[in-house]
């Protein structure tokens, strides 16, 4: 017997649109709803951490983080004892990077959060290295502003610093087969008791090399009452030529191209392009 509708659990849908990041459309906060649920179903991301702190930990600080969002690593790096700089054009990511950050008293001298568009970067310093952990590079999503981003990173690196950058290898992205909705994980928030489900759904356009993601999460609550929350996201795939192609033009030099966090080789079949560049000492 199927239940009367009366005594289904109801369900709760938000919806956020989004608009296309260009230069002369400033991105909306693609964060502002997916906020509250990032560092929940984020917890267990820790396996790039050792990645940016041997950056750090060689070449010393301050860091530069751009979109650093919440803090997942910039706090991390201000716990190892560096100086962070950590830039977001998200209010809401970076006012959760605020709150945590309020729980460590110990670590407030060290982090300075700054609410900017990497596009119109202009901070009063320079830095021995910057970083883009985990698809930052990906919001860009025309060569345009990839480049326009690149060449403000390249202006806020001392002569000889180092950038790092994390995206998703885009060939193996685009070989994938299509596919439907994906649980990607179920995880419990003990403060409200509520379990949430993440859901996404990938649709690729090739030929502009973009990556339209409709992230789902489902809130059940303890009487078994569903919220959902669909949040569109856009993300561009950069291959390791147009790469090599755009930091040549922003000024820096390409010093190392790795598929994975432990610094392996990229090939074919590598999950994700990690790209270490330098802004030459001289010239």
């Amino acid at each position: 017997m199927f239940a009367e509708a009366s005594e289904l659990p109801p369900v709760v849908i938000r919806v956020r649109e989004t608009a296309q990041h260009t230069t002369e459309h400033p991105a909306m906060d693609d964060y502002e709803l997916m906020a509250p649920f990032y560092d929940l179903v984020n917890a267990d991301l820790t396996e790039d951490l050792p990645f940016w702190l041997g950056l750090a930990a060689k070449r010393g600080g301050p860091v530069l983080e751009l979109g650093c969002g919440s803090g997942r690593v910039l706090l991390q790096l201000a716990r190892e004892g560096q100086r962070a700089v950590g830039v977001d054009c998200s209010p809401a990511m970076l006012a959760r990077a605020r709150a945590r950050l309020a729980q460590r008293a110990d670590l407030g001298q060290r982090v300075t959060l700054i609410e900017q568009d990497v596009r119109a970067l202009a901070l009063e310093e320079q830095f021995p290295l910057a970083i883009m952990p985990l698809n930052t590079f990906a919001h860009l999503l025309t060569f345009e502003d990839q480049l326009l981003a690149l060449v403000r990173v390249a202006e806020h690196l001392a002569p000889g610093g180092w950038y790092a950058l994390d995206i998703p290898n885009a060939a193996e992205v685009f070989a994938a087969p299509p596919g439907g909705l994906v649980l990607e994980r179920t995880v419990r928030d003990e403060l409200s008791a509520r379990e949430v489900m993440e859901f996404s759904m990938l649709s690729l356009d090739r030929t502009a090399q973009l990556g339209h993601i409709m992230w789902v999460y489902d809130e059940i609550d303890r009487e078994g009452r569903v919220r959902r929350t669909r949040i569109p996201m856009t993300l561009r795939y950069t291959f390791p030529g147009e790469m090599r192609a755009l930091l040549e033009l922003a000024g820096l030099r390409l010093v190392g191209l790795y598929g994975g966090y432990q610094r392996e080789p990229f090939e074919d079949g590598s999950p994700r392009m990690l790209v270490l560049a330098e802004r030459p000492a001289r010239g």
